[in-house]
């Protein structure tokens, strides 16, 4: 699979999810009731003493699935994604680089639509078991093996820590309101494998991705993990 928009082993639900959220407009007027009225928009980013980022109400790295999903009043539907350049590759060895996600079809703050991925901190050592139990599985031509989950892994998955949020909004967030909203990046980069350019904000945990040719995409982690989450991004320029 090539290096999608993000930087992290995101899984096929992203790539399916970039081309088909739809367009809308933005103003701006104060949060709506259908929202959250603290940490709601996109650019609300807080980032607490313990080195955790705080953003829709979430503090990534701490807060659990299931305090989303309470949040959004939705049911995430979970996969574990794994990487397979060819068969002979062990389980072992692919679960170091395998990803479980939770997607929100979607999501409302502040009265703007959005879908959510968000990637789980689940230990590296419990993937191949959760393999071994998964109910069904599927690999895609691009080599990315498609796990649903068993009940009790998807519980269990329920109750682990965010550590990354990947915002897919279906308004169309311009360079110019990303500047006003977010304020000038630290640094642009390019992404090798499509024609997005990377604004990053370290300091904050966030990466936006622009693209002419498909929509912003939005990714926070803690601050503290934002340079690993960079580094395929700078081995590809």
């Amino acid at each position: 699979m090539a290096k999608h928009v993000f930087l992290s082993v995101l899984g096929l639900t992203l790539l399916a999810l970039v081309a088909g959220v739809y367009l809308s407009s933005l103003g701006d007027s104060p949060t709506d009731s259908a929202g959250f009225e603290h940490g709601a928009y996109p650019w609300q980013i807080e980032i607490l003493p313990s080195g955790y980022t705080r953003v829709f109400s979430l503090t990534v790295g701490q807060s659990s699935l299931k305090d989303a999903e309470q949040l959004f009043k939705e049911m995430a539907e979970i996969t574990l994604f794994i990487p397979i350049k060819n068969e002979s590759e062990s389980q072992t060895t692919t679960s170091s680089v395998a990803v479980v996600e939770a997607y929100f079809s979607s999501v409302k703050t502040a009265g703007l639509k959005a879908k959510m991925v968000m990637s789980m901190d689940v230990p590296s050592s419990a993937i191949d078991a959760m393999y071994a139990r998964g109910v069904r599985i599927s690999t895609s031509d691009s080599g990315i093996r498609k796990v649903t989950l068993s009940d009790e892994d998807a519980k269990k998955v329920r109750a682990s820590p965010i550590a990354s949020i990947t915002y897919l909004p279906s308004i169309n967030l311009q360079a110019a309101l990303i500047e006003k909203r977010f304020g000038v990046p630290t640094e642009k980069l390019a992404d090798s494998d499509s024609d997005a350019i990377h604004w990053l904000y370290p300091a904050r945990g966030v990466d936006i991705a622009l693209s002419e040719s498909s929509k912003e995409v939005v990714q926070y982690t803690i601050p503290s993990k934002f340079e690993a989450l960079v580094r395929p991004l700078r081995a590809g320029k």
